[in-house]
């Protein structure tokens, strides 16, 4: 069978694999002779174009063409706002440019300067099927039409407002235009799903490759495709699953056992706690990799917030999406997945055994999963419910990319003298018989050798043994509720046995006051979703800024079916249920209007504070007046200063430039963990910063010592 020869124009995202301080920028551009000594400076960080992209539209572009290629041939090309048009295999290095930031007669002459339409003119003739995947300011650099044949066709995936500027001669065109109901729709982020749209494409082609032929000669087949496309291997396995698959668990404002919090003066402290006084650990060349655990944190993409409506027919494994399919590159480095919370559901288990680890969170090949076995769910049992053996299948035939040897948690009772010491040699057994077993199956996943303990002493002992028996990777545990300085004596105490190839994980601990000095003492790695959590564990700190100032969200319970607070306000006569309905809908409402601009502070103040003074649980029957009023108090202050202050207004992540002040009422799964999603991408872009500033003082400290 013969196939229409197949060309995919993407464009060139911000996010890329090497963010480098001193990247190429617009004036660097402008002189050939500057531009060359200025990439000679950058050569280090030179990828592909294919390759250093990460933003989420060009992920999911690249999954699709390599899925297009198992067919037939199919060319990539990238519009790129500082080389031009170019191939996805020309090496290119790092730029801060983009049409987006160009206006009017600038993005014109900046494209003429590069040559693009021209460019994309010699370029189309060569092909019979083109998708061109481009927002409205990259299109405009194109300056369509550009002369075609009526034998090639045109399939053009950008936003609703940019279809005008759409010209292809005598080619056959079909245009998708895509906003947010379309997001809602294919139930994917806007920012990527043009990438996403084409890989959709590609796996019907997989099933189906006369599509191609269908599409080049009647290009509306396209989205007819997409529209009744049959389920991927994902969805085969789900709709497998006889059982219906259980809702994500609704969120507790309680902490757990299983899921730790940091202590109180960590959470509050932005004091960064001094650098150890000894040198560099030998492995801090390795750099530091921050990790989420997998605890089934998704929303759902087509939520209706404005009437509290989730997606019609939703199934929420299938269908809700996590932050890394939000933003247009992971706020996190590698995803956890601990094996209590899959097996929690049998659902759940069978999925994740159909699809493997990476396929079921949809995370990026080309970023770490995590295994481990989850200790705090089986903290109070004497033994660790899984064998050795077991647990290296597990995270083989699952496709970890890191699997963590057994442990048992020496923490709180379990801590005393004559416990501690069973568990802690429970969790060397199994450390040594982990990495000797792993090296007789020859094993793929990389593994991590778990070290627990009860003071530095112990937890020092087990790690040199662990590094001596041939561990490139261990992780200490048992510290999440820890202080910093109680982490930093271990730290310090394993400091000697560190080699320069040793990777250092600390499980359960996101300290942004202590990253430098962890780091110092040879952290290269930590997980942790206390930020994402604070969104509706804390009392006050549950939006969070770049500056680090934290903000309380503003509480607006549902007053409708499952609001257990409102429901006890009924019972106990405090209020009719009718009243607080029309309470809630008039905060609500100022709520938006003065995100609009159209209500004052004051204004706005009084319809929530109106709400928010019948919602002290009530206690034996009745309200307690003055905790009432202090609580009012309280809110009233808090509320002011979010008010006043806008912090969402001045964020530019996806979540908050889509939902404005949505993003910081409390309220409910969709708002309250895409507000955690916003936390978690301060919190990597602070921790980011850090790590640059660490790799800046580093490399002063070495001229220093060389001049010396």
């Amino acid at each position: 069978m013969s196939y229409p020869r197949i060309l995919v124009i993407s464009s060139c995202t911000g996010e890329k694999s090497a963010k480098p301080a001193n990247q190429l920028t617009l004036e660097d551009f402008r002189d050939p002779r500057h531009l060359a000594r200025r990439e000679a400076e950058l050569s280090a960080f030179s990828r592909p174009a294919a390759e250093l992209y990460t933003g989420a539209q060009h992920l999911r572009a690249v999954e699709g063409i390599r899925l297009l290629r198992q067919v037939c041939p199919a060319d990539f090309w990238i519009l790129s706002a500082g080389y031009g048009l170019i191939p996805e295999d020309r090496p290119i290095v790092p730029y801060e440019v983009t049409f987006n930031t160009l206006k009017g007669a600038e993005l014109l002459d900046w494209a003429r300067h590069l040559n693009i339409r021209s460019g994309f003119a010699r370029l189309v003739k060569g092909y019979d099927l083109i998708f061109v995947l481009l927002g409205e300011n990259y299109l405009r650099a194109l300056e369509l039409p550009v002369p075609t044949r009526p034998d090639q066709t045109f399939v053009f995936l950008t936003s609703t407002s940019t279809a005008k500027l759409i010209k292809v001669g005598q080619a056959k065109v079909h245009t998708l235009p895509l906003s947010n109901p379309e997001a809602r729709r294919y139930r994917y982020g806007l920012v990527g799903l043009k990438g996403f749209l084409l890989k959709k494409f590609a796996e019907q082609v997989l099933r189906d490759p006369t599509l191609l032929e269908a599409v080049w000669r009647q290009p509306e087949v396209f989205t007819r495709a997409l529209e009744g496309a049959q389920p991927t291997v994902a969805q085969e396995a789900l709709l497998e699953i006889p059982q219906v698959l259980p809702k994500p668990k609704k969120i507790s404002t309680q902490k757990d056992e299983a899921s730790p919090v940091e202590e109180e003066e960590d959470r509050e402290d932005e004091t960064y706690l001094p650098i150890p006084d000894l040198p560099r650990a030998p492995n801090f060349h390795l750099g530091m990799q921050y990790y989420i655990p997998e605890w089934d944190d998704r929303v759902d993409p087509g939520y209706d917030f404005l009437s509290d409506t989730a997606t019609h027919n939703r199934k929420p494994y299938l269908h809700d999406v996590y932050a890394h399919e939000i933003y247009d590159t992971p706020n996190y480095d590698g995803v956890l997945l601990s094996k209590v919370k899959v097996d929690a559901s049998k659902a759940k288990r069978a999925l994740v055994e159909a699809v493997g680890v990476h396929r079921f969170i949809r995370f990026p090949t080309n970023r770490p999963v995590m295994g481990d076995c989850g200790a705090f769910g089986y903290i109070k049992e004497e033994e660790p419910p899984y064998t050795t053996a077991e647990i290296l299948e597990y995270y083989h035939r699952l496709g970890f990319d890191y699997g963590v040897s057994i442990d048992h948690l020496i923490v709180g009772p379990w801590a005393q003298p004559g416990v501690r010491e069973k568990r802690y040699d429970i969790t060397w057994r199994n450390l040594e018989a982990f990495i000797t077993a792993h090296r007789r199956g020859g094993y793929a996943f990389i593994p991590i050798g778990a070290v627990q303990g009860w003071d530095p002493e112990s937890y020092a002992a087990m790690a040199k043994v662990a590094i001596e028996i041939g561990y490139s990777y261990i992780a200490l545990g048992g510290l999440a509720r820890s202080t910093s300085r109680e982490i930093l004596e271990v730290l310090k105490a394993v400091y000697p046995h560190l080699k320069a190839h040793t990777r250092l994980h600390l499980f359960g601990v996101a300290r942004i006051n202590a990253i430098p000095a962890f780091r110092h003492l040879g952290v290269t790695s930590f997980d942790s979703a206390s930020p994402l959590r604070r969104a509706w564990l804390d009392s006050k700190a549950n939006y969070h800024t770049l500056s680090g100032k934290t903000y309380a969200a503003i509480r607006v319970p549902p007053s409708g079916e499952g609001g257990i607070r409102v429901r006890r306000i009924v019972e106990a006569g405090i209020a009719d249920l009718s009243t607080l309905q029309r309470l809630e809908a008039a905060a609500l409402q100022a709520l938006r209007d003065f995100d609009r601009g159209h209500l004052s502070v004051e204004d706005t103040l009084a319809a929530v504070l109106d709400y928010d003074r019948f919602l002290g649980l009530p206690r034996e029957g009745g309200v307690d007046t003055e905790d009432q009023a202090r609580r009012l108090r309280r809110h009233a202050v808090l509320y002011r200063e979010l008010l006043e202050e806008r912090p969402w207004k001045h964020c530019d992540c996806p979540i908050c430039q889509d939902l404005g002040i949505e993003t910081v009422i409390f309220r409910g799964n969709n708002r309250n963990r895409r507000r955690g999603f916003h936390n978690t991408y301060v919190f990597y872009r602070r921790f980011r910063e850090l790590l640059a500033e660490g790799e800046k003082d580093g490399k002063i400290e070495l001229m220093e010592a060389t001049h010396a």
